[in-house]
């Protein structure tokens, strides 16, 4: 990258219109209320969601998903320092 400036279009419009000149803009609309049918609108987390149900079901797919980490975690422990959480310890190689 450099710190040079741009280089100018040597193209420039005969008049250029003031801002002033073309008139007040209108204000673009802000969407506050997004509804999870609307495809253009931001996705909304479910966990998040103003929809009971949705939100229900969120948390539940949230503590699966820890509790499976979870067992993961236990189980590479338990496979470790041979605890036999998961079945019988393994016999001490010869």
């Amino acid at each position: 990258m450099s710190a040079k400036p741009g280089k100018k279009s040597s193209k420039k419009s005969a008049s250029p219109v003031p801002l002033s000149a073309a008139g007040p803009a209108a204000p673009v609309p802000a969407r506050s209320n997004v509804s999870p049918s609307d495809p253009v609108g931001a996705s909304v987390p479910a966990i998040e969601s103003k929809d009971p149900r949705r939100r229900l079901i969120g948390q539940i797919v949230l503590t699966v998903v820890w509790l499976y980490v979870a067992a993961l975690w236990l189980l590479a422990l338990d496979q470790t320092f041979d605890w036999g959480i998961f079945g019988p310890p393994l016999p001490p190689l010869p």
